[in-house]
């Protein structure tokens, strides 16, 4: 007779251990597709389809080698269990696995990074950046939290839309290629899209995006403006480790350094701030970089250490 011991060691295994989750993770993934179907537009489970259900988690149990006496405890104890998990996500509408567990990971000034998600999207993370992503994406959505600049080349599935959470706005996708640019401390988000297809959500508004276009959202005012680019990809050229600026004002050319190298930059002539600039270079140091800044306006650049101050 099985004992309630016996549940909960099963119970557990499924619920507190990484393999237990990833196995009924991937039950649940196989599955997904019959959770947008009519039959679950009730929102319920029907005898047969339950009973399919766990007849599989049966078997899966027994092949990972389970004493006997679990194996009864599931059958009894795992249908209610899963069924349970599942009216959560039906009721919620969202995933068991969403919200679980997340990883914090902060690119400091200086320094850049790439990563991996699991389903194979690829991120670019620049300098200052903060990215909160799940251990694991939900059933119906991947959904991430970013504050700072980061570029990326999303898996397609278009069961599963990445989102891209930035304060009070987001970005949906099924699979494509695009740059978001949403540091806290700036007045602007912006996202250029370089392939697929994209949407643009703040505020109860939605704006649909399409390649080679700029979405630059004005965070105080609220305003959202779209428009065509030329050369979409030099919004990116920061992941290539090169330094873009057109018709940058100084004051955003300083914070962009600052992030890239470390540094601090003091303004002792405010008068600096009336300059804009424009540049494409591949030099990775600092000293080259602000000679070439020195020749496109009057402003000039006293470096000690990490400390610079700007003077006319």
């Amino acid at each position: 007779v099985s004992t309630k011991e016996d549940a909960q060691e099963v119970v557990e295994w499924f619920s507190s251990t990484i393999e237990g989750q990833q196995h009924l993770a991937d039950m649940l993934d196989k599955d997904a597709y019959m959770m947008e179907s009519d039959t679950f537009s009730d929102k319920t489970f029907s005898a047969v389809q339950s009973d399919k259900l766990f007849k599989k988690i049966d078997r899966e149990i027994y092949q990972k080698s389970f004493r006997r006496t679990s194996l009864k405890v599931a059958a009894v104890f795992l249908p209610i269990f899963i069924v349970s998990l599942l009216a959560f996500y039906f009721n919620k509408q969202t995933s068991i696995f969403e919200g679980v567990k997340y990883t914090e990971l902060y690119i400091p000034y200086g320094e850049d990074a790439r990563i991996f998600f699991q389903d194979g999207t690829e991120v670019y993370l620049n300098s200052g950046t903060r990215i909160r992503y799940p251990e694991r994406f939900g059933i119906r959505q991947r959904e991430i939290f970013l504050d700072g600049e980061a570029y990326f080349n999303v898996t397609t599935n278009s069961k599963r839309p990445f989102i891209v959470n930035a304060q009070n706005t987001s970005v949906r996708v099924l699979g494509t290629s695009f740059n978001v640019n949403a540091y806290s401390e700036s007045e602007f988000i912006k996202v250029v899209l370089d392939e697929g297809k994209t949407s643009f959500h703040v505020q109860g508004s939605s704006y649909s995006m399409t390649p080679g276009q700029l979405l630059e959202y004005n965070k105080i005012t609220g305003r959202t403006i779209l428009s065509n680019l030329s050369k979409p990809s030099s919004a990116s050229l920061w992941k290539d480790n090169m330094i873009y600026f057109y018709d940058t004002p100084l004051a955003e050319v300083l914070k962009v350094l600052e992030r890239k190298y470390d540094v601090k930059f003091h303004l002792q002539a405010t008068g600096a701030l009336e300059y804009s600039y424009t540049i494409t270079t591949k030099h990775t140091d600092l000293e080259s970089i602000l000679a070439e800044l020195q020749k496109i306006a009057p402003v000039r650049f006293d470096q000690k250490e990490k400390n610079i101050f700007v003077t006319l």
